[in-house]
């Protein structure tokens, strides 16, 4: 059998291209084996890039909130001690009248709670540098784990908005009906999702535990 073909085959459409290919049991298997190899392993690198574009999208902007989460995370120190959840919701309560419980996060316990001041910031540009508190949780698993969780609100982005802002990105996946958002941030996995009006924004060093922590808010 001849493997000359007509001259208009590459003028035809895409399927009708594919009906005029000859069989694969016309070319030799080793061909055949090789070509589905490389297919396999082509398949299997772009499978892992769009997995990991999609859990881990671009990092935030220098202005973002985010690079100031993760920047507080580094060296956070609770200024309370505690194991239990509800003390912990206490101590932000005396301190800033505002009623936030730690969220429950897999394989984790709070260990400590604290309200750091996050970042300078300037309202407007007539306006004196301010500094954010925040509440902020630290937990930590059986096996060393750690992560550091902030907690806040649309209400405290507003008042400060400038220099201090979430990404544009996060704010579009905050309103989806599943609002958790995942990236990377200066090499640390941040995971910020909402309940209701509360935002929550937890940076880790172990890709393990931020995947965990994901899956766990987005269910």
């Amino acid at each position: 059998m001849s493997d000359a073909r007509p001259q208009d085959v590459r003028s035809l459409p895409a399927f009708d291209r594919v009906q005029t290919r000859e069989p694969a049991a016309s070319r030799p298997r080793s061909e055949g084996r090789t070509r589905w190899l490389g297919l396999l392993v082509l398949l299997v690198l772009v499978g892992g890039a769009l997995t990991a574009w999609w859990l881990w999208p671009a990092p935030a902007e220098a202005s973002d909130v985010l690079v100031h989460f993760v920047d507080a995370a580094v060296g956070f120190a609770p200024e309370m001690s505690t194991t239990q959840p509800e003390m912990a919701r206490q101590f932000v309560y005396e301190a800033l009248g505002w009623d936030v419980a730690p969220p429950d996060l897999p394989s984790l316990a709070v260990v400590g709670v604290g309200i750091p001041s996050v970042g300078v910031v300037r309202p407007s540009a007539s306006a004196a540098p301010a500094e954010v508190q925040v509440p902020t949780y630290r937990y930590e698993g059986a096996e060393g784990e750690r992560a550091v969780v902030f907690a806040y609100d649309y209400i405290l982005l507003d008042r400060v908005r400038e220099g201090f802002d979430l990404p544009d990105a996060t704010y579009a996946v905050l309103s989806e009906p599943v609002p958790v958002d995942s990236r990377v941030v200066d090499g640390r996995f941040v995971i910020t999702w909402r309940r209701r009006a509360m935002i929550f924004s937890a940076v880790t060093d172990d890709e393990a535990v931020a995947e965990r922590i994901r899956q766990t808010v987005a269910s």
